[in-house]
């Protein structure tokens, strides 16, 4: 079963995390899925923009700590790097609608959308020293530039919890639309006739942002400085500890 659902609407591509059970934590699959579908977007003449989702009531609780796929934590960590790595080389518009919490690398990556939208529903929140990890998604570089430091970083040192509202008062969220499907009709037909309208205009402005502030090269090293950061952290005895507490409370709150 695919952990995403790719569809297209005309010159939209939406990309919906498909794993609601498990409120669409992202496995080693999906973010090869994920990748390979940012890939066809970006080759399709047709596709202007690509919307993320999620299906169900979740936009993406982050990482699935808990993947059952057969391989070592280095190697679903180079996987996240990729999934960061086409987020930034993606060549056109990046919208992200979040329907709900978004945790972990599923929010850190809102940075580096070019347009966030939000529902009422939505939450965001980056617990990573809670579990003994340290931020990543570039998010170290992102979010002061688009929060400013003092709030970026009581939000990535706390691991406190945002509302779609105070989200938008930060900074990180362009509007919030609607729930559901009208929603994200209305969304895109917003961004169809207000903003995409001229395709090679749009392309060269995105290109030319990239190099105010930060660069695409400035991006890709936080990247790789985060994710060897996040190597270290995966063998200390914080995250070890952090995941042997949370099996113990789930083996005690199945036995109630």
């Amino acid at each position: 079963m695919s952990t995403i659902i790719v569809t297209y609407e005309d010159s939209a591509q939406i990309i919906a995390f498909n794993r609601p059970k498990r409120l669409n934590a992202i496995s080693f699959q999906c973010y090869k899925e994920v990748i390979k579908a940012l890939q066809e977007g970006a080759a399709n003449e047709s596709v202007l923009f690509t919307i993320f989702t999620g299906i169900g009531r979740t936009y993406s609780s982050g990482t699935d700590l808990f993947d059952e796929s057969d391989v070592g934590f280095e190697e679903r960590l180079s996987a996240t790097r990729d999934f960061v790595r086409a987020f930034i080389d993606y060549p056109k518009l990046l919208v992200a609608l979040v329907n709900g919490p978004a945790i972990g690398i599923a929010c850190t990556t809102l940075g580096l959308c070019d347009l966030v939208y939000a529902t009422k529903t939505a939450t965001f929140s980056c617990p990573f020293h809670k579990l003994g990890l340290t931020a990543e998604g570039c998010s170290t570089i992102t979010f002061p530039l688009i929060m400013g430091k003092m709030r970026a970083a009581e939000f990535l040192y706390s691991g406190e919890t945002l509302s779609a509202i105070r989200a938008k008062d930060f900074g990180l969220v362009n509007a919030l639309v609607d729930d559901g499907i009208s929603g994200r009709d209305q969304l895109i037909k917003k961004i169809k006739t207000t903003i995409v309208v001229y395709k090679k205009p749009l392309m060269c402005t995105k290109s030319m942002m990239f190099n105010g502030i930060i660069t695409k090269d400035d991006l890709h090293k936080a990247n790789d400085r985060e994710h060897e950061t996040l190597i270290e952290r995966f063998y200390s005895e914080d995250f070890q500890n952090a995941v042997a507490n949370y099996l113990e409370q789930k083996m005690l709150k199945n036995k109630l």
